[in-house]
């Protein structure tokens, strides 16, 4: 990304405080954009978190956007700053929608990630409702790389922004939590890899509408990527995607 000159002041007139990490802020809002660009962004219930320790409170804190408006929306005054471990509100006065605990639960869950991205794309969620898959088939020979894990769909009705006692059993094994009718979570350890990893997914999903519209028109089945050339995608995504090298 390139080099961004911030202020550390805001719209509405006020001065950030001296610990408040800009850098991050102005990650959510430029990745905000970029999924609106997209068209990923569907109302005002999507969300982006990231976990950063911060030096002045000597604790791990949540930078996310706070209830009332969608990431395409949102200035400065809009990012707010949580105890990752107690919840508590340290930056802002408007808390996070209620979808916040699925986000802090998986942080908390996974110290190895360090964003989030939830999202309710309609390729998405339309498939799910139809096809009812519990287990992810590909057309493509990348997202899985991409992905790194398999993508964990969850059953029917079960809603983890509510049940969050439910995410540590879900989050451990995945990099990417689907529930049908409702959306897409995914996590990087850092939020372009989650960033990346939303769009890997959503694409696969246009992919394999694609496919099974061709399917039907033209009476030739869909061809399926391998099962074991998937696990071995899933294996070897650290060194395809980035080289082998530690983010």
């Amino acid at each position: 990304m390139s080099k961004r000159i911030i202020k550390r002041t805001l719209d509405g007139g006020g001065e950030l405080p001296d610990w408040f990490d800009l850098e991050t802020a102005q990650d959510i809002l430029v990745y905000g954009q970029r999924l609106a660009t997209r068209q990923l962004l569907m109302n005002t219930l999507g969300n982006i978190a990231v976990r950063r320790h911060c030096p002045h409170w000597r604790r791990e804190v949540v930078y996310t956007k706070h209830i009332g408006l969608s990431l395409e929306e949102c200035g400065l005054e809009h990012i707010v700053v949580l105890d990752l471990l107690s919840d508590a509100l340290i930056h802002g006065t408007t808390r996070p929608s209620q979808g916040h605990r699925m986000h802090r639960e998986i942080l908390c869950c996974r110290p190895d990630i360090n964003a989030t991205v939830h999202l309710h794309p309609n390729e998405v969620v339309a498939f799910f409702s139809v096809m009812r898959w519990r287990t992810m088939k590909y057309v493509s020979n990348d997202t899985a790389l991409v992905l790194g894990k398999p993508p964990c769909i969850l059953d029917e009705g079960v809603n983890i922004e509510l049940n969050i006692q439910a995410i540590a059993q879900y989050a451990s094994e995945t990099n990417c939590i689907i529930m049908p009718g409702h959306g897409i979570t995914t996590l990087g350890r850092n939020l372009s890899e989650a960033f990346h990893r939303a769009l890997a997914f959503t694409a696969e999903v246009g992919r394999l509408i694609v496919s099974q519209q061709l399917s039907t028109a033209s009476g030739c089945p869909v061809v399926y990527a391998d099962e074991d050339d998937v696990r071995e995608m899933y294996r070897q995504g650290e060194e395809v995607i980035y080289g082998g090298a530690s983010l």
